[in-house]
Formats: C-alpha cells, sequence, structure tokens
C-alpha cells in the first residue's frame, strides 16, 4: 500500500516499544524499523506498516496510551512518520519544528538521506518524506511540517506531531539558559497566535522555536508610509502563524499550543 496516506487506519507499529516519544524511540534506522527476528548483525526494514509519510489520528485515550510520561503526554491529533535528514547543523529537540526538507537528493543513491543529485521538488524527493530541523537558508520557516515529539536521531525514521494539543518550545530566557537570542516579542498570552519565532542560526538554542506578538509595539512597521515594510510583515505572520495558545506561553519554556491542520496539508 502507498505510503504518504491521509490517516492509517491501523495503529503504528513501534518496534522499540509502546511509546511514540519513549527514552528509547531515537527512530528507526530503517524505513518502518528493522526486522527484529533475522540473525544477528543482518540491518533490513521489517517492512511492516510505517512508511514515510503515513498520518495517523490519535484520540485523547489512545494519544495517552502511546506516551512515556517521562519525556511528556501526547494529546490529540496527528501524527506522521517521517524521515530525518543525516546532516543537520542541529540536532532534533522535542518541542521544536521540523521543516520539509527541500535539499536535492539523489534518486539514484543508495542512502536516501544522501544530499546530492538535482532531484530538488521531484516526486523522488517529496516521496522521502523527509524533514530536518534546520531553518532553510533560501526559505526559512514557511514549511514547516510539524513539530518533534522527542529527541529522535538525524538519519532515522520516526513520528512528528502536525496537529492538534502540541508542546510547542518558545523563545526565551528561562532562567538557565537563553534560547533564540531574545525573549517572546510581544505579551504572553492564553488563546493568543503563535508564531515560528524564525531566529535562524541553527544552532540547538536558535532553531524551531516559537513565539508571540500579541500587544508588541509595531512602531515604524505598520506607520511608516509608501513603505513595504507592513507588507513583509503581514506576509509573515500568515506563513509563521501555527495556531493559538491553549496555556500561558513563558520565556524559554514549553507550553500548549493547537497546532492548526493546515499545517497537515503538505505533501498529502
Amino acid at each position: 500500500m502507498a505510503a504518504g496516506r491521509f490517516s492509517k487506519q491501523a495503529a503504528p507499529y513501534l518496534v522499540q516499544g509502546r511509546y511514540l516519544n519513549g527514552n528509547n524511540s531515537t527512530g528507526d534506522t530503517m524505513i518502518g524499523g528493522t526486522i527484529q527476528s533475522a540473525p544477528s548483525g543482518l540491518n533490513m526494514s521489517q517492512f511492516d506498516q510505517n512508511l514515510p509519510g503515513d498520518r495517523f489520528i490519535l484520540d485523547p485515550l489512545s494519544a495517552l496510551a502511546y506516551s512515556n510520561n517521562n519525556v511528556g503526554n501526547l494529546y490529540t491529533g496527528t501524527y506522521r512518520y517521517v524521515a530525518s535528514r543525516n546532516n543537520s547543523t542541529s540536532v532534533p529537540q522535542r518541542g521544536r519544528a521540523a521543516f520539509w526538507d527541500l535539499t536535492a537528493i539523489s534518486a539514484n543513491s543508495s542512502n536516501n538521506n544522501t544530499t546530492s543529485g538535482n532531484y530538488i521538488g521531484s516526486p523522488q524527493t517529496d516521496a522521502l518524506y523527509q524533514v530536518t530541523s534546520d531553518e532553510a537558508a533560501n526559505i526559512g520557516v514557511s514549511l514547516m511540517a510539524g513539530v518533534y515529539i522527542n529527541n529522535f536521531s538525524q538519519g532515522n525514521y520516526w513520528f512528528i506531531q502536525e496537529s492538534g494539543k502540541a508542546s510547542l518550545w518558545f523563545r526565551g530566557n528561562n532562567g538557565n539558559t537563553l534560547y533564540g537570542g531574545a525573549n517572546i516579542t510581544g505579551t504572553a498570552t492564553i488563546g493568543a497566535g503563535v508564531y515560528l519565532a524564525a531566529v535562524g542560526n541553527n544552532n540547538n538554542l536558535n532553531t524551531g522555536l516559537f513565539d508571540q506578538l500579541f500587544a508588541a509595539n509595531g512602531g515604524t512597521t505598520f506607520s511608516a508610509a509608501n513603505s513595504t515594510t507592513a507588507y513583509n510583515a503581514i506576509d509573515q505572520m500568515f506563513t509563521r502563524y501555527v495556531g493559538p495558545a491553549e496555556t500561558l506561553p513563558s520565556n524559554g519554556n514549553i507550553s500548549f499550543v493547537d497546532l492548526e491542520f493546515k499545517r497537515g496539508a503538505f505533501r498529502w
């Protein structure tokens, strides 16, 4: 059956354990997970259930059943099995954004994560459903695929959350470390919009974070006459919006956000 179905009518196959976000869920080294009954040392796919692009819709009880409380609870929403780029600058981390990887990938490569060739935008590239934790230099954060639900290894295959009640990591100083180079731009507010911070430089402190703009001072952004600045800001708000805050965000910490399903509309 083809990968990338809108919703899979089965439970996800979890070869590493029963948790989507478990401590041992560093990701599958092969699509679907390696076969478990093979002779020792044989590295091959079990070809059972999970293929890149597969989406699962979980109700509250199912999400809770798949949660490892030591990592954090999962909630109602859609989850997707994806490939992870094997050479991103940043490291995939829980609560940070995952972006569709538009890097050209050779269709003839023996390693689907090898970045070579001229296949950008091709069926071969899109069929990988590959994400990266890096904010792309040429497109920024516009093509967010979802949010990481645990720290899984670069180059492996595992689940991200693309919609629903999700745990998102906000920029700012949490008292110990400054994430994103600055605190939340506006006033942290329940029910107000949440946006990708787009802070940029792809080190582990400054990539894939989230922000709020409510009650921020627009200054010359919206008052300068004959300026494109306001239009640019409005455009960025549309492309970076992810949903409303369900709990009060705080600087440098994880808060609940209702991640809108429009983020699940790409490559489905």
